[in-house]
């Protein structure tokens, strides 16, 4: 006994609405749960700036130093001591010789603390530039 079909394979022309759609809704999706946070995590207060403008704007490397007890350092969003602090800026020097390294710290953190940031990065051949906080956004 034979069993006959009645499906037919449609040739027609694709209809891309509904995989627009599709797109569009993961877009936003994707859009709604990323964060665009500069730094988790990483809390400072830097001091306010002088009469010095200026800066630099496109930057990726960064120091960060906190106050405390025990201060802590931050290359790059990972926490470092000084001595490895030391190898990672001869090994960028090395790639990229006229690299700007920002460093933010803390207002409270000890004058000293940043003095020894400031000399690895010139001891590096590196340029160092301070964060600070413009008058407006420190009230």
């Amino acid at each position: 006994m034979k069993v006959r079909t009645s499906v037919r394979i449609l040739r027609g022309p694709l209809d891309v609405a509904p995989l627009v759609d599709v797109i569009l809704l993961l877009l936003i999706f994707f859009l709604l749960t990323s964060s665009f946070v500069f730094q988790p995590g990483i809390v400072i207060d830097p001091p306010t700036a002088g009469q010095s403008k200026g800066g630099v704007t496109d930057t990726r490397y960064v120091i960060t130093a906190t106050a405390g007890l025990k201060p802590q350092i931050f290359f790059n969003d990972r926490a470092i001591d000084l001595a490895k602090l030391r190898l990672e800026l001869a090994r960028i020097a090395k790639l990229e010789p006229r690299a700007a390294v920002v460093i933010r710290a803390d207002r409270e953190l000890r004058h000293g603390v940043v003095t020894q940031l400031l000399d690895v990065v010139v001891q590096n051949g590196l340029s160092a530039v301070l964060a600070s906080k413009s008058e407006e956004s420190g009230k």
